[in-house]
């Protein structure tokens, strides 16, 4: 449940609802009076404005529905119809009865606004509990005592007198009893024995469980049908079947369970002679009326009651103080108890143990010893806390090192240490500070450029040596807070797709037309020459007539002789057209389109951001395109911090101290950053020019200043918290944001326009944040000013509160307009003072005992007739003081003759504080400490705009070399049979010229030579295949030992490879490679271009998989450094039978690299090392090397290491198939502190892997 507005609700579901509704406001008020003057007349709706000026309030007794729930409706309809002149009538009658549907034993979510004291927080006995409700109908929508009589009686009663025009009499109700009371306990008073709820409830349905348990306010939930069941000789209840239809019984609701004797002092009754209370016949609520009244406010500075211009709320004040003798705190229990049907009920006899009532809503607070709170000094505490968002200061080192002052500095200005992951998974420190600075932040002029992963918004501190993660943290978490929105990621998309669509297609057609005007003619350029085409047409058979026009000139004319336009033949040559001599590139990536896309994409982006009357859309009129509204409402709330989590605003909780008040500059480039972040969603090209051209339109919007409106929107470059008790005391607590005048007049300034707060909200129990768009401490925001809301103040029995008196101040109280009230000087100033000693009963407003001179101080009641009363009296008798109104005639201040809860209430207030903190005399203390911001920050460009303006562009290098390429020339013939051309293009690129074309990161590996420096891994296998063919390697490390075999087959073809034990305790590794079969390793087939077939035919390159896969032991302690594959290099060379003979798997290798698939903690490199000159074979060894600062790993982290050798030019065997083999060995450390030299290293080699490669093309076998 909302705010009740009272008329007209101006909420905005927004967090910007502020400057909207003020946007919106301004809007509404130009666009009635630009009406006026076109004569059209406003209307009611359009005339309306605040009954009320900020900061002021209206009381009513009570609001009082037409119809109220709980009794049975009865509409009764009637029809009359004559027929035949009159001489036949018929008579019709209806009834159908109905009940009001309104809460009764439960609230709807949303109907508390606030309570005080707020649940578990103290304050002292002279205090009365109260709840405030969003509904100001609530408490009246049922009767809480029927001998007022009816919501519809009273209705028709007031409407009688005023019709009579006798509005003033006496017989006019000036208050009505709730439904709803205030009951305050302590825990004794509620709390039942054990016993006592077994034997209560034992005759109750399996919807209460058993045992039964009060809660934590001690009270029961129960349905009223088990209510019911209760033993009518113990418990009796006003909840009666009369309160309503049969069907409530399946209602649940919460009870209390009030001893006899206490329930009686709720509802005495008065005394006619004396006045005193006293108990009656029966029950009697009439006491109530005093106790609940609706207030009627402005919102304006309030967190809560803010969403709306006005707000009415409806307040019930208990009639029952603390604990007097208490030494030490002690809880006591409020309930919001409904008084329904108790004035029909008859008292409970001495038997009945409790009667149980019906509590709608609970909690719990303490009573403090007197004197122990103090809520002015809370408030100056907060003043004397004042200081910027940061690291409370360390006391100083008498000799702090160079580091220590460097990290002390960064502290100081808001940054914090956090952790921090690398890309390779190494945990480090990085430095970090929230958008919410102690200082005040200039653009950074090299974060210029939009970013597509945010990693280059890393700054790093070269002195420190820490990377500064603030920007990269902001850019993701604008990216992450994107993708989490459905409906702007979608949006965003088809934005991004309108923009491009429009912009490709713009692009290409001024290419094209840039060959020739009559090159590509759109539908609007043929609508608009159809009428020269028309008489070209009419003279198309003279020829060319003098107009120049010679596009459908025939070639083979000769430009001296006059052309013949028309001529006879078949329909291929009846219309010629001139070829183009260039034929542009029209591909997206070609320099003519990227030369021309930007212009038109932000042209797009304007487009869409436009209102249907033209101009910027600024969310006070119709857009374009909705998609374009949901884009830039979402940005806009970011930009005003909608969402972005608490731990990024506040990264470290010291920064915002209990009972302390922090001021801060918002960092623009931190805000840059998320926005960027947010709008790199939907890019599917490698230049992210729609994100600039959304960014241009949306500065646009920003530096634009809409028609009615006094500025451009409103963006927060500064703000404060405020971390205190107060706040959860008083949620609605009032800010107000002064401008030094006198300041303003004597430099000429304007005072400041658009609305003070820009976002003002309770972000946290105790926490509230509020933006502005001016500085701290200048002529425009000179003073802060925190007051308690009309609303949520304190209501307290007196002065003072003890065991043998109560101290009464009686307060001024006016019935005159606020303006003629401060005319009065003593205003301020208590009218008269009165004391009701404990031992005077009579005439006494409080009572102490609930038997007189038992000295128990057990009751603790306000009799409110006689308060009511005695404050109307004092008024009466005292508040005698007069003023001249504009007619000259002398009028009273006050002028009243009947008691009413209004007037009570005012009795009842506590003083409302407030605390103004001057921040010219005492600015927070860095926040002017960079250069000063321009006077007015909303109209400062550089502080509002959006930056990172420049496009994110991707670095890749274009593989076919189009970059710098002009038009082709064709060939300007006239023959319409288009033959296809499939020829390669001469800007062809070769397989070998890959090696020139790498990505960034990519080197190329040097080709293969012969030295003496670098010895190849050892072999270690012997390889044989099933037609008993033997190629001899170089001696194995291990030639003597067992050998294991492996087999795989394609092709009716067998593999075998021979492996050899391994050390004990190494790990095993499973060393696989494959290419393009899927479900097979270690065969490769080699695929032939088709056309190529035949001794000289050309085979693609293969991508080989290799599959690295480690078996060990689970507590392995191997150390390990390195693992090395290696691939003979050289022409296949002979592949007899002859041991001796050279057998290589690859010539060369010239292919863009590898890179690990899964395993990202190792990086793979590629080397060709140098062999031994005896050997003319030469080696690509790739060596898989851990990403760790000390240069290994432990064996057990890693579980498997492959990786894909892209684009390798596999030799073609001379046969179908032929093996090849590979070697590996893995390399670990000896000794943990001996370091990576090769003396500490332990080489193992691994079985040699065998590859089988399938030539397709060759028969033989």
């Amino acid at each position: 449940m909302g705010i009740f507005p009272g008329g007209k609700s101006t909420r905005i579901n927004s967090p910007r609802h502020l400057t909207l509704r003020h946007s919106r406001r301004l809007a509404a008020a130009h666009q009635r009076k630009a009406r006026l003057l076109a004569g059209t007349a406003a209307t009611e709706d359009d005339d309306e404005v605040d009954p009320l000026l900020p900061g002021q309030q209206k009381l009513n007794s009570y609001w009082a529905p037409g119809l109220e729930a709980g009794t049975k409706h009865i509409i009764t309809a009637t029809q009359d119809i004559s027929a035949n002149e009159g001489k036949e009538t018929l008579s019709l009658n209806a009834e159908q009865s109905f009940f009001v549907d309104a809460p009764q034993f439960s609230l709807p979510e949303g109907s508390v606004h606030s309570t005080y004291p707020p649940p578990g927080y103290p304050d002292t006995n002279r205090i009365l509990p109260h709840i405030v409700l969003t509904d100001p109908h609530l408490p009246w929508e049922r009767l809480g005592s029927p001998s007022q009589g009816t919501n519809k009686e009273l209705q028709s009663k007031v409407k009688s007198l005023l019709a009579k025009g006798v509005a003033t009499d006496g017989d006019i109700p000036r208050n009505r009893v709730p439904w709803l009371v205030i009951f305050s306990f302590s825990q004794d008073e509620l709390r039942l024995p054990p016993e006592d709820l077994d034997s209560i409830f034992q005759d109750t349905s399996n919807g209460v469980i058993k045992p039964v348990k009060q809660s934590g306010t001690l009270t029961v939930n129960t349905s009223i049908e088990d209510l019911w069941k209760l033993p009518t000789s113990d418990v009796v209840t006003p909840v009666t079947s009369k309160l309503g239809p049969l069907s409530m019984k399946d209602s649940r609701g919460d009870f209390i369970f009030v001893k006899p004797d206490l329930f009686k002092k709720f509802f005495q009754t008065e005394d006619p002679a004396t006045g005193n209370p006293k108990t009656g016949a029966g029950p009697d609520t009439s006491q109530y009326q005093y106790m609940a009244h609706v207030r009627t406010i402005n919102g304006q500075g309030m967190a809560l009651a803010g969403v709306e211009d006005t707000a009415v709320f409806s307040i019930i004040i208990s009639n029952r103080a603390g604990q007097l003798k208490n030494e030490t705190p002690a809880t006591m229990c409020a309930h919001l108890v409904s008084i329904e049907g108790v004035e029909d009920m008859a008292w409970p006899e001495p038997s009945h143990k409790y009667v149980a009532l019906c509590s709608l809503y609970s909690w719990n607070y303490t009573v403090l010893p007197a004197n122990t709170l103090n809520v002015p000094d809370a408030f100056e505490q907060l003043g004397r806390t004042l200081n910027v968002l940061r690291a409370p200061d360390r006391p100083s080192q008498t000799s702090p090192s160079t580091t220590e002052q460097l990290v002390e500095k960064r502290l100081q200005d808001g940054y914090t240490l956090v952790r921090y992951c690398t890309q390779t998974g190494e945990s480090t420190v990085a430095l970090y500070r929230g958008p919410l600075t102690p200082s005040r932040v200039p653009p950074l002029k090299n974060l210029t450029t939009s970013s597509n992963s945010g990693v280059d918004l890393q700054i790093l501190d070269k002195q420190l040596g820490v990377m500064d993660i603030t920007y990269s943290v902001a850019w993701q978490v604008g990216r992450t807070m994107a993708l989490g929105n459905e409906a702007f990621t979608a949006a965003l998309v088809r934005l991004r797709k309108w923009i491009h669509d429009y912009a490709e297609n713009e692009s290409k057609l001024q290419a094209v037309k840039g060959m020739g005007d009559s090159v590509f003619r759109t539908r609007a350029d043929v609508l608009a020459g159809i009428g020269s085409t028309i008489r070209n047409l009419g003279s198309i058979h003279l020829g060319n007539n003098g107009q120049g026009n010679d596009n459908l000139r025939q070639p083979e004319h000769s430009p001296g002789r006059q052309p013949v336009l028309y001529l006879p033949g078949g329909a291929k040559r009846r219309w010629q057209r001139r070829r183009l001599d260039f034929f542009p590139d029209l591909s997206f990536g070609s320099p003519l389109i990227r030369k021309k896309y930007p212009v038109h994409a932000a042209k797009a982006a304007r487009y869409l951001g436009q209102s249907t009357a033209g101009g910027p859309y600024d969310e006070t009129n119709d857009p374009v395109s909705t998609d374009y509204m949901i884009v830039l409402s979402w940005l806009l709330d970011r930009m005003f911090f909608a969402g972005v989590p608490a731990h990024c605003l506040i990264p470290d909780p010291s920064y915002l101290e209990a009972e302390s008040l922090r001021f801060f500059s918002i960092d623009k480039n931190w805000r840059d950053a998320l926005i960027d972040g947010a709008l790199s969603l939907g890019n599917h090209y490698r230049d992210d020019v729609d994100r600039q051209a959304i960014k241009e339109a949306l500065n646009e919007y920003i530096n634009h200043t809409s028609e009615g409106q006094d500025q451009p929107v409103q963006i927060p470059s500064y703000g404060f918290y405020l971390r205190s008790d107060l706040v959860t005391m008083f949620p609605d607590l009032r800010v107000e944001v002064l401008p030094d005048s006198e300041a303003l007049a004597a430099s000429g300034e304007t005072a400041p326009t658009g609305t003070l707060l820009l976002r003002h909200e309770i972000v946290a129990d105790g926490v509230m944040m509020a933006l502005m768009d001016r500085e701290p401490g200048s002529d425009q925001f000179a003073k802060l000013v925190f007051t308690q809301p009309a609303h949520q103040q304190r209501f307290a029995i007196a002065r003072d509160v003890n065991l043998d008196e109560v101290a009464v101040d009686i307060r001024r109280q006016y019935t005159v307009d606020q303006s003629i009230r401060e005319g009065d000087d003593d205003r301020h100033k208590i009218l008269k003072n009165i004391e009701y000693k404990r031992d005077n009963p009579d005439k006494n407003i409080f009572t102490w005992d609930s038997k007189p001179g038992s000295g128990l101080n057990d009751l603790r009641l306000i009799w409110p007739p006689r308060f009511a009363a005695a404050q109307l009296e004092q008024l009466q008798k005292y508040m005698t003081d007069t003023y001249i109104d504009a007619d000259g005639v002398e009028r009273p201040y006050f002028q009243d003759d009947k008691p009413s809860s209004a007037l009570f209430a005012m009795q009842l207030n506590d003083p409302v504080y407030n605390l103004t903190i001057d921040l010219k005399d005492h600015p927070p203390q860095e926040i002017a400490a960079r250069p000063k911001p321009p006077t007015n920050p909303s109209s400062d460009l550089e502080t509002r705009t959006l930056g990172l303006m420049n496009t994110a562009r991707a670095k890749r290098r274009d593989r076919n070399g189009r970059a710098g390429r002009s038009p082709l020339k064709k060939d300007n013939n006239d023959n319409d049979d288009y033959g296809a051309d499939f020829k390669r293009l001469s800007t062809y690129a070769s397989r070998t010229a890959l090696s020139r074309s790498l990505a960034p990161h990519i080197r190329t590996i040097p080709a293969a030579s012969a030295s003496n420096s670098v010895r190849r891994l050892p072999q270690s296998t012997t390889i044989t295949t099933t037609a008993s063919r033997k190629i001899s390697t170089a001696p194995s490390l291990s030639s003597t030992k067992k050998k294991t075999q492996s087999v795989s087959s394609v092709d009716n073809y067998q593999a075998v490879v021979v492996a050899p034990s391994k050390p004990a305790g190494t790990p095993e590794y499973e060393v696989r490679v494959g290419s393009n079969i899927v479900g097979s390793w270690n065969i490769i087939r080699l695929n032939l271009i088709e056309g190529t077939e035949g001794t000289e035919g050309v085979y693609l390159p293969q991508d080989l998989v290799f599959s690295v896969i480690l078996h060990q032991s689970p507590v392995s302690q191997w150390q390990l450094v390195e693992v090395d594959i290696e691939v003979d290099l050289g022409d296949l060379g002979n592949s007899n039978d002859t041991p001796s003979a050279p057998h290589f798997l690859m010539r060369n290798y010239e292919g863009p690299g590898a890179h690990m698939l899964t395993n990202l903690r190792f990086n793979v490199l590629l080397t060709t090392p140098t062999i031994d000159s005896n050997n003319p074979s030469n080696v690509l060894r790739i060596r898989l090397i851990p990403r760790s600062s000390q240069g290994w790993v432990y064996a057990t982290t890693v579980s498997e290491l492959s990786f894909l050798l892209g684009l390798a030019d596999v030799n073609v065997p001379d046969k179908r198939v032929d093996q090849f083999s590979v070697r590996s060995e893995a390399r670990y450390m000896i000794n943990s502190n001996g370091g990576l030299d090769e003396s500490n290293i332990l080489k193992v080699p691994n079985p040699d892997t065998l590859v089988t490669v399938v030539n397709p093309g060759c028969e033989t076998s």
